[in-house]
């Protein structure tokens, strides 16, 4: 089993992948504004500045309130449950790397392309492609050890 990752990596993570518009990360400054207002509408009453994004960003501050916690979600639009070791803070990390994944070009064409063959055909690209990672694995492997057996000889 996976370990389950901290509450800074979880909120790195929400940057990378939950971008902007225009693909760029969100700023924390934008991101603290985003959620002192969420606080503010709900008479939450507290703050959410710039420094204290980038100190649970980098996981100088690590005992966020609930408040805190759910302000964070609702900008992000994922359930608050991310920020919790369970299976669906889990769920939702691994649906957090399929969207990071789709968000490639050439996996969004592959995917486009796949929806217009018969299900008996992706699977056979499913296969050839399983089959191209382990040869890929295998090369990298292969790779490393020719590396590894030049540099003994010198």
């Amino acid at each position: 089993m996976a370990e389950t990752p901290t509450l800074a990596q979880t909120i790195d993570k929400l940057f990378k992948t939950i971008k902007r518009p225009d693909g760029r990360e969100h700023s924390m400054e934008a991101v603290a504004k985003a959620c002192t207002a969420w606080l503010r509408e709900r008479d939450q009453g507290k703050s959410f500045s710039k420094e204290y994004m980038r100190q649970l960003r980098s996981g100088a501050a690590n005992n966020p309130t609930k408040n805190h916690l759910e302000a964070l979600a609702a900008f992000f639009d994922v359930a608050p449950a991310i920020f919790l070791d369970s299976e669906s803070s889990r769920q939702i990390q691994a649906d957090l790397e399929l969207v990071a994944a789709v968000r490639d070009t050439g996996v969004q064409a592959v995917a486009l392309r796949a929806l217009s063959l018969s299900p008996a055909n992706r699977a056979q690209i499913l296969e050839i492609m399983r089959t191209m990672q382990a040869k890929q694995a295998g090369d990298i492997g292969n790779d490393a050890s020719a590396a590894e057996s030049r540099q003994s000889s010198t």
